[in-house]
């Protein structure tokens, strides 16, 4: 059969050599028409093919030298054809060109790109360096095969009669093109998506396609938001949240009419689809400067025009201005910085000579935080709304979203829309700008003096008590003329008497210590101790008179300040702010209660000053600053090994022992995060911070409390939800400082995987699928024990379940972490996961008869 086949067409080639030339060259062109587009398993595209789409011919495959001074360094890419010069928007092999003659693109029979240095090996020779991959493969269904195909969006793509195994539209280089979706993990195949983070990260140079200093993405948090990172982790520019038309910080470009739409679905999370509106060719490309810029190709010319552009004037950089503070560009693009209204500089001289950099604070304070007096709201048009939002899902519309915040302490501003719903803010306003256009408003909370009419009032009040004043010192001045004498003597001893106490005060101001105030400890049998009662001038001369450039911090009661006492002992000063409304009496019944608190694992207060209108504490000073001053700094991480992350474990729960257990005045924390954990010169921990504490009774199991207060992230459900807090609140916040310390990153601002939500959830996924390991902070993971760190992730998993009654009390986790052949329970998945912004939610006013320790509370400290 076989031969009488070829005989048959040999005869026939031989009668008619016409009709075989035919044949061969019909032959050549099906084959040509096949390979104009698509690439087959197993073959091969040299330096010098190329695949063009179809059918239009839009785009086209190759090899290319980006640097024509030096051509032979070649690289893949996807390039618009017919455009001159050559537009590329994507590149395979970006940090690795090709240098040989002769480099080739290959079909692996499983579906894998490679980019080859070179021609295949031949039998007994060796195989050209692989300088880029997919690494993608999967056996090819049975029967079928893999084809690269080059598309007219763009997107070159390995598919088979599957479907399609990998396209470059999910993994990006510096361009958006239509048809893309823009999401913060790569989307893969359908159902299926991958772990890779999805960036569009800009050339080196305008000849280099290695990766450059910029990337731009989605916010990890889930917030919809895009951002510019430089470097990595510093933030360059955000666009602000979507409106459902475009972005807070492009409000005079409509995206929707770009063809740009928002999606949340369970594959992808939040993210945004790509599709031009119009026939003209359209591409967003990140440039090697930073600039995220619009290009659309005029059809008269063919060339591209400049469409829009970010960041378009200095305002437009991240935090231009820092926290609470408003930026305005001029016409030249330069930034000018204001504080919002109720705020003012941080550091005067810094912002007076022009650096920006530390923002506002607010002055006056809020009510609720002073004296539970009433606040209220400033509407602020044309502004760029604040980063770092929470979104109130629970609040349906704007009266709802107002009372939220108005009956939250730390809430510091809201907006209502249709679109975004409720979004509220922490105390820190950062990254706001004046827009030239856009009917965005927001509402920034305001103590009730600061508000428009409220001035009047207060005026009006003002001048009535003045008029008593004036009439009760006119009626003195009358009943004094006519006593006469017996007026002029009381007058005259009473002048003594005032000048010659006036003395004694500054006699005993001379003293380093005026006073002290006996309080019996609780802890050594009531055995009376005293606490030091510095005079106002040792003070000052301890802090070069509250210079700035001993200022360690500002906290919410009032700035720290470093002192050093006669014989050089180092001290914290914290300075009261004279308008936080508690008496003297108070005062001092709040010091005592903090000076009772005596553990080695606690921040201890040395003694006060009470003098004049000043209120002064003194704590012990913490060399190291906070815990998160090292976890979470690159250049510091290093120096926290697993011995020292362990022993900071350790003293942090027995630290909440002595709280929770053996202090006769059981107090609960309520905002145990790594900021609130102080290190001594040996690295020790020591808990600060108790302005949120409660005292419990004897008796006493929980609370429940309308005021909530506290960090997300660190918050325990039922207290972030209903308002209840106990021990077991202070137990969750411990379960999340763990994983903290295991991973090195942050609690509050976690890049969400695998559809976590924080880092509990992703914390509970990696250890249920046996991948626990993958949490620890990659600095320790090679030095470390690993089946200690496995176990306190374990532990960490036991402390932050959902349900208070199904977490270990401290007493127990100290058994866990100390007795290795303890045998440890299954971690329950939690399920109610909060989104971790640091932001501070609390409702209307505390009814719970809980001991306050308010007014004394801990700051964080920062180096100079």
């Amino acid at each position: 059969m076989r031969g009488g086949g070829v005989f048959r067409f040999s005869s026939m080639a031989s009668s008619s050599p016409r009709l075989l030339a035919l044949l061969l060259a019909w032959l050549c062109a099906v084959a040509t028409a096949e390979a104009a587009d698509t690439l087959r398993q197993g073959k091969l595209l040299s330096a010098a093919d190329t695949l063009v789409s179809s059918p239009d011919g839009v785009f086209e495959v190759g090899f290319f030298p980006p640097d024509l001074k030096q051509p032979s360094r070649l690289y893949l890419g996807v390039w618009y054809r017919g455009i001159t010069p050559r537009t590329v928007v994507w590149v395979a092999n970006r940090a690795a060109p090709a240098t040989s003659a002769a480099p080739s693109l290959a079909l692996t029979d499983a579906g894998e790109l490679q980019v080859l240095d070179g021609a295949p090996a031949a039998n007994g020779t060796a195989a050209p360096p692989l300088l880029w991959s997919s690494n993608v493969s999967r056996a090819a269904p049975r029967g079928g095969y893999y084809s690269a195909v080059i598309m007219d969006s763009g997107s070159l793509q390995v598919r088979s009669d599957d479907g399609v195994l990998w396209d470059s539209f999910w993994h990006p280089t510096d361009t958006i093109l239509s048809g893309m979706q823009i999401a913060v993990r790569s989307p893969g195949p359908p159902g299926r998506g991958t772990a890779e983070r999805m960036l569009f990260t800009s050339w080196a140079s305008e000849t280099d396609p290695a990766p450059g200093r910029y990337a731009l993405g989605l916010d990890p948090s889930g917030s919809g938001q895009a951002y510019i990172w430089r470097d990595g982790n510093d933030i360059y520019w955000r666009s602000g949240q979507w409106t459902g038309v475009n972005f807070i910080g492009i409000p005079w470009r409509p995206l929707y009419l770009s063809g740009y739409t928002y999606s949340n679905d369970r594959d992808l999370g939040p993210h945004y689809t790509y599709t031009a509106t119009n026939s003209s060719l359209q591409r967003f490309v990140v440039l090697p400067n930073g600039t995220d810029i619009c290009y659309m190709v005029k059809n008269s010319s063919q060339q591209w025009e400049t469409v829009w552009f970010q960041p378009s004037n200095e305002c437009e950089y991240y935090a231009a201005c820092g926290p609470n503070a408003q930026c305005i560009a001029g016409q030249d693009g330069k930034a000018k910085c204001t504080c919002l209204k109720g705020f003012q500089p941080k550091l005067w001289g810094q912002w007076n000579a022009g650096n920006w950099s530390e923002g506002c604070t607010r002055n006056p304070p809020l009510g609720c935080q002073v004296n539970k007096s009433g606040d209220g709201f400033l509407p602020i048009g044309n502004i760029k709304w604040p980063d770092l939002s929470y979104w109130m899902s629970t609040v349906a519309d704007e009266p709802g979203c107002k009372n939220a915040c108005l009956n939250n302490c730390s809430c510091g501003a809201y907006v209502h829309t249709t679109t975004t719903g409720c979004l509220v803010w922490g105390n820190e306003l950062i990254d706001m700008h004046e827009l030239s256009t856009g009917a965005y408003t927001l509402n920034l909370k305001l103590p009730a003096s600061e508000l428009p009419g409220e001035r009047f009032a207060v005026w009006k009040i003002a001048t009535i008590i003045s008029g008593v004043v004036i009439f009760i010192l006119v009626a003195c001045l009358v009943l004094w003329w006519k006593r006469g004498k017996n007026i002029k003597d009381a007058v005259h001893r009473s002048w003594r008497s005032r000048h010659s106490s006036t003395w004694s005060q500054q006699n005993s101001a001379m003293l380093d210590i005026s006073q002290s105030i006996r309080f019996d400890d609780e802890v050594e049998d009531g055995k009376s101790h005293e606490l030091k009662v510095y005079s106002l001038d040792r003070i000052k001369a301890a802090t070069c008179n509250f210079s700035d450039s001993n200022k360690l911090g500002e906290g919410g009661f009032g700035p720290v300040y470093m002192g050093t006492l006669p014989g050089g002992e180092e001290v914290a000063v914290k300075r009261l702010c004279r308008n936080s409304g508690q008496g003297l009496e108070e005062f001092k019944n709040e010091v005592i209660l903090i000076a009772k608190l005596q553990h080695r694992n606690l921040v201890r207060l040395l003694g006060c000053c009470i003098q004049r209108d000043e209120k002064i504490l003194v704590y012990e000073y913490m060399p190291n600053k906070s815990l998160d001053a090292f976890l979470f700094n690159p250049e510091k991480q290093g120096l926290l090994d697993w011995s020292k992350r362990f022993d900071i474990i350790e003293g942090i729960a027995r630290g909440l022992l002595y709280l929770h257990r053996d202090s006769r005045l059981r107090v609960v924390h309520r905002d145990l995060k790594a900021s609130n954990i102080l290190l001594d010169a040996d690295m020790n921990p020591k808990i600060s911070d108790f302005g949120m504490a409660r005292m419990f009774g004897g008796d006493q199991n929980q609370f429940n409390t309308n005021r909530v207060v506290g960090t997300f992230g660190y918050m325990s459900p039922e207290y972030a939800m209903e308002g209840i807090f106990s021990v077991k609140s202070d137990v969750y916040s411990f379960g999340v400082l763990i994983l903290e310390i295991i991973t090195g990153k942050r609690a509050v601002s976690f890049h969400y995987h695998q559809d976590s939500l924080n880092i509990a959830g992703y914390a509970w996924r990696q250890w249920n699928e046996d991948k626990a390991t993958e949490l620890i902070d990659p600095l320790i993971r090679t030095s470390c024990s690993v089946r200690q760190v496995l176990r306190c992730i374990h532990i960490s998993l036991l402390c932050v379940q959902d349900h208070a009654d199904e977490r270990p009390d401290i007493p127990t986790v100290i058994k866990m972490l100390s007795n290795d052949s303890m045998s440890l329970p299954n971690p329950r998945p939690p399920t109610l996961m909060l989104r971790g912004r640091e932001i501070e939610s609390s409702r209307s006013s505390e009814k719970d008869q809980s001991h306050s320790i308010g007014t004394v509370s801990m700051t964080q400290l920062h180096g100079r």
